[in-house]
């Protein structure tokens, strides 16, 4: 196909021409389908938000929260209704206010995974106002709640949304690949000599990123330190990133043997707290389990 006349990276001309004379041009996939657009794993090649919401309410994993929410959605409101300097003042207020709104007219919006309507809408209409200042997501559950899904689903709404390409990368492989780069005995060769540069430099600059299971970082200081150099730069150009993990950002921190914890990076580590999240947990739910 064509390249996009309107294309901001090729400029229309098909091909990307890097800053160093001395690096060689590269095609453009701007006139590829969006189905082109990126190399997602066959299981989650079809992902979409209408897919996704359709098992997820059906999903043996939420019956029991489904039916808290609907069995105390009254107890929310009359709470909601009741005079704040006898309650205290509840956490997120307007937020809950609306989903209690939203969810007395379409019970559904209760009962998604807390944040996955505002993930959708970014993804699927650029609708969203990041607090940190960087288009990063961290989507995190237990392990089977359809993390990764809900990732792909979001990363190919995104490229056809901006007609743009974008990568899935498992972190775990990744974390393998980056210490077979230093010929670590222990993995497997580097008989193709491929350096760490080779790994990171291609995913810096995809215009949307799915790093998929964080939890997997190995907890090698090289390791960390590739991660960490991607993440930042990703940052910088302000590329969105969505990342998925069984725990939060600061749990990740913390646990022994974290190689983030190890590179003393404050800065990177304010801003991965600083991800707008999505929990796989039903919205209303989530709620009632903390008030």
């Amino acid at each position: 196909m064509s390249p996009r006349a309107d294309c901001p990276r090729c400029q229309g001309r098909g091909v990307i021409l890097d800053k160093d004379p001395l690096k060689p041009a590269r095609l453009c996939d701007c006139g590829g389908s969006s189905e082109d657009a990126f190399d997602l794993p066959s299981r989650y090649r079809e992902a979409s938000f209408a897919a996704f919401w359709r098992w997820w309410r059906d999903w043996e994993g939420n019956q029991k929260r489904n039916r808290l929410v609907m069995d105390r959605l009254p107890e929310l409101e009359a709470l909601l209704a009741a005079d704040a300097s006898k309650i205290g003042e509840l956490p997120q207020r307007e937020r809950l206010e609306k989903l209690v709104h939203q969810a007395k007219a379409n019970l559904q919006h209760g009962l998604k995974a807390l944040g996955g309507e505002e993930f959708q809408a970014w993804a699927t209409k650029g609708k969203h106002r990041f607090k940190g200042g960087w288009e990063v997501w961290w989507i995190q559950g237990p392990p089977q709640s359809g993390k990764t899904t809900l990732a792909c689903a979001g990363l190919r709404a995104l490229a056809e949304r901006e007609g743009r390409s974008g990568r899935f990368i498992s972190v775990r492989t990744l974390s393998q690949q980056i210490k077979n780069a230093y010929y670590d005995q222990r993995g497997w060769q580097n008989a193709d000599f491929v350096s760490v540069r080779d790994l990171i430099e291609p995913l810096k600059a995809q215009p949307g990123l799915v790093l998929d299971e964080m939890d997997c970082l190995d907890g090698d200081g090289r390791v960390g330190a590739a991660m960490a150099e991607l993440l930042t730069h990703r940052y910088h150009e302000n590329l969105p990133t969505i990342i998925t993990a069984n725990l939060g950002p600061q749990a990740l921190e913390q646990r022994e043997g974290s190689s983030f914890a190890r590179l003393n990076d404050d800065s990177l580590l304010r801003r991965l707290s600083a991800a707008e999240r999505v929990e796989m947990i039903p919205a209303l739910a989530w709620w009632i389990e903390r008030l």
